[in-house]
């Protein structure tokens, strides 16, 4: 990377910035007010077209790369509308979700057994100072690969869960853990042939589909849009998704008090839920919605994601007892976390601060709940102690029915 800078005319020029743009385009920095000016320009000069003035932020990363945040030029390979909808039908794509009573072809296998070893995948996230979404994406790999075989030997749980987490570390991790690091987490158990000959499985099981959006993912969107909404001119928007990915590409609200407040008490709350076998029956998106209303109730779930509160009724009224345990039982701080780690991404870093206990107190919370090695057969009938929501909602349908007929 080169940089030349001229201190007459007060302009920087940049070249070959790697992973950014390709090396036939120059960035010619025009500093004419705080805000800043870019123009970016080909290098032959004969297209006046291509030269374009735009309000934009500039980071450099230790990759040599570079983020521009545009406000008036739009890009031909950034589509925000069609981002937002291929997230959308990969979170509701079939091939990702669970169906109902997976638990039910492997008797050795109890939800007990899976709560357990999802705690247990979140201490070994916290010591190896593994990401969020590398949890949730290895806990997705595991519940998926339940639904599609059966009979798996309670030998062998353990080897799935480690095995999920390894796949899910080189595709997320910059720097993963080494192989025999999570052999060593077993206490050599699982040995290391053992886990690769898993994850042959594993891939073939999945049929290499490992890249679902987590709720963590949903989450941050959310919370961004959140943030963004003030900078928006259209304020009559009824959703304003797709214009806040256009004007997004580059942010710093995870930099923010109010962000990290309301972070670290959704995601925590999204953690506990995760032990529960519950959690895999519901989409992604309104988990991470669910949450964010839990502990912020003022939130504009509408207009940020399109959803109402009947979209999300179900899943919250699941989610409370979850979140008055949380509330009565603060975290603790993490004693784990890296010098190393810049401190705007600890907040990315998975920490191990929630726990069995906590689960079995949501459980005393549900009076009605039984816990029981064998799954719920159906979702609605399976929560019982929920108020008449669902009646609720068929009633009122059945009034506007009625008024529209009148």
């Amino acid at each position: 990377m080169m940089i030349q800078i001229d201190s007459e005319n007060n302009i920087s020029t940049i070249r070959s910035l790697k992973r950014s743009i390709s090396p036939d385009f120059s960035l010619i920095l025009e500093r004419k007010s705080k805000t800043g000016k870019f123009q970016v320009q080909k290098n032959n000069g004969n297209k006046e077209n291509l030269i374009k003035r735009f309000h934009s932020d500039l980071v450099f990363t230790k990759h040599s790369s570079f983020i521009v945040k545009e406000k008036t030029v739009k890009k031909s390979w950034y589509q925000s509308h069609q981002l937002w909808l291929n997230l959308m039908r990969k979170t509701q794509d079939k091939t990702y979700q669970c169906r109902m009573n997976f638990l039910d072809s492997h008797p050795s296998i109890t939800t007990k057994m899976r709560s357990v070893l999802f705690d247990w995948l979140i201490e070994v996230s916290e010591v190896y100072h593994l990401h969020r979404e590398t949890y949730h994406l290895s806990i997705a790999y595991i519940d998926q690969y339940l639904c599609q075989k059966k009979n798996l030997a309670k030998s062998k749980f353990q080897l799935l869960g480690i095995t999920a987490l390894f796949v899910a570390a080189k595709i997320e991790e910059i720097y993963p853990p080494r192989l025999s690091d999570f052999s060593y987490v077993t206490d050599n158990t699982c040995a290391e042939e053992d886990i690769l000959e898993m994850e042959l499985e594993l891939m073939n099981t999945l049929n290499w589909h490992i890249c679902p959006v987590t709720s963590i993912s949903w989450l941050l969107i959310y919370l961004q849009a959140d943030r963004e909404l003030e900078s928006l001119a259209d304020e009559n928007q009824r959703s304003v998704n797709s214009a806040i990915l256009q004007n997004s590409i580059l942010t710093k609200v995870h930099r923010s008090k109010e962000f990290l407040q309301t972070f670290s008490l959704a995601v925590r709350l999204l953690d506990l839920c995760s032990l529960d076998l519950e959690y895999s029956q519901f989409s992604k998106h309104i988990l991470a919605a669910s949450a964010i209303l839990l502990c912020k109730p003022n939130w504009p779930l509408e207009k940020v994601t399109s959803l109402t509160d009947d979209d999300v009724c179900v899943c919250k009224e699941w989610m409370k007892p979850f979140s008055e345990v949380l509330i009565n039982s603060p975290p603790t701080a993490s004693t784990r976390l890296n010098a190393e780690i810049p401190m705007d991404e600890v907040y990315s870093i998975q920490i191990h601060n929630i726990s069995i206990d906590l689960l079995e107190n949501v459980h005393e919370k549900r009076p009605k709940f039984v816990p029981t090695s064998r799954p719920f057969r159906d979702l609605l009938n399976h929560l019982s102690w929920l108020p008449t929501i669902v009646e609720k909602q068929h009633e009122k349908k059945a009034i506007n029915e009625l008024v529209l007929i009148a």
